[in-house]
């Protein structure tokens, strides 16, 4: 697995102006010289396949989400573009989340392997941030680039957690990620999808902490099980 350093992502990553809300102290968050990504951002080419998880700028998705403990709820996700990543030199892609009484603000990368990694997340509530996630390496968020059934791919990541409370959490956890199947066909609120890849995140040290995901090409995720459950409702995807 290729290493990189955050501070030459620049010169490879799409540019974009600062941005983003503000952060809590970060103290011994990484910095641009001693984060890792487990492989090269891409910028894909007008030739490559539809992506399995967009990050084109001003595409909107909508989640009708069932959850156990909150009931049933809307969730909105907008791809805000190129943005810098708080308290570094670095560019990737903003994406927001929206549901009842919490935001999220992700940064987002698609890297060469084919996967899309997760440079920090902030949550806010109320427009203030009230925790701030960090990972090094840059943990895994999904696949953008279709693979076969049985493709597998494991990381092992430190998660540095901070909260306006004062509270700081470090952890070391590893991830493994699976196709378990392809061309399947899903059914969500937003109709029927035949050419679904089906996908698992697992961490291994933590039985019954597994999450499943459907992804369909030029869309991105239509369902997601596991702590609860995520079912697509509309979607607008920009090229």
């Amino acid at each position: 697995m290729k290493r990189a350093v955050l501070a030459a992502l620049a010169a490879v990553v799409w540019l974009g102006g600062c941005g983003g809300s503000g952060s809590l102290p970060t103290g011994n968050n990484p910095t641009p010289s001693d984060q890792e990504l487990p492989d090269t951002p891409v910028k894909p080419s007008p030739e490559a396949p539809a992506s399995l998880w967009p990050l084109t700028t001003g595409s909107t998705w909508t989640y009708r989400i069932t959850d156990p403990q909150r009931g049933i709820f809307d969730k909105t996700v907008e791809v805000l573009g190129p943005k810098t990543v708080p308290d570094t030199n670095t560019t990737a892609i903003l994406v927001r989340s929206v549901q009842p009484h919490l935001e999220e603000q992700s940064w987002q990368l698609e890297l060469q392997n084919g996967t899309v990694v997760r440079l920090r997340e902030e949550d806010l509530k109320a427009g203030a941030v009230v925790r701030v996630t960090t990972w090094n390496p840059a943990t895994v968020k999904s696949l953008a680039q279709e693979q076969q059934q049985g493709w597998s791919y494991s990381s092992t990541i430190r998660e540095l957690t901070r909260e306006d409370t004062g509270l700081v959490d470090e952890k070391e956890r590893t991830y493994v990620w699976r196709v378990l199947a392809v061309n399947e066909t899903v059914t969500v609120p937003a109709g029927t999808f035949t050419n679904t890849i089906k996908i698992q995140r697992a961490r291994p040290d933590k039985a019954g902490s597994e999450r499943t995901y459907w992804l369909v090409p030029g869309v991105g995720k239509v369902k997601e099980d596991g702590e609860r459950l995520e079912e697509l409702v509309s979607h607008t995807i920009k090229k």
